[in-house]
């Protein structure tokens, strides 16, 4: 990368990340050179008071909303949680695909919201379930306990095997 090209995208105050797009190349890469070149973008010794630029949805908010991490995250709070929403939804569907797709009782598969998994021996359900749910792979040894229930059939089991005394 030449020294020159980045001194003058500097002089026009673009981010790391304007230059990244106009060299076609990533941030990180132009993060690279100019500490190489001992240069620093505008941005960097602007200081930006209470306020802080995502670089996912490329945004300049306030500090507050971004999480005080210890890992030095910087993108913004919404941006964490539409990724995590996704990849939940994305692990979701996933599971309710490997168990067929729909109530295995009604037949149900309109809203995967609606779909739940219904463990056939509550005693060998794993107590770390939840944490299962962020990787497919680990979920699949207890997804084979289970049965995929619509939200009525589910309430129905577990009413009946309470009743059933």
């Amino acid at each position: 990368m030449q020294k020159e090209k980045l001194i003058e995208l500097i002089s026009l105050g673009d981010s790391t990340w304007k230059i990244a797009d106009k060299l076609n190349t990533t941030q990180p890469n132009v993060r690279y050179w100019l500490k190489k070149y001992n240069l620093q973008t505008n941005r960097k010794t602007n200081d930006l008071g209470d306020k802080k630029l995502c670089p996912k949805c490329k945004l300049t908010k306030s500090k507050d909303d971004f999480y005080k991490s210890t890992k030095g995250s910087s993108y913004c709070k919404s941006c964490i949680v539409d990724s995590l929403e996704g990849r939940r939804k994305s692990v979701k569907q996933k599971a309710v695909d490997y168990l067929g797709g729909c109530c295995s009782k009604c037949g149900y598969n309109k809203c995967i919201a609606a779909l739940e998994f219904h463990h056939l021996n509550h005693k060998e359900k794993d107590k770390n379930y939840s944490i299962l749910k962020k990787n497919f792979d680990k979920l699949k040894p207890e997804l084979d306990k289970c049965v995929l229930l619509c939200a009525n059939c589910h309430r129905e089991e577990h009413h009946s095997s309470t009743t059933d005394i």
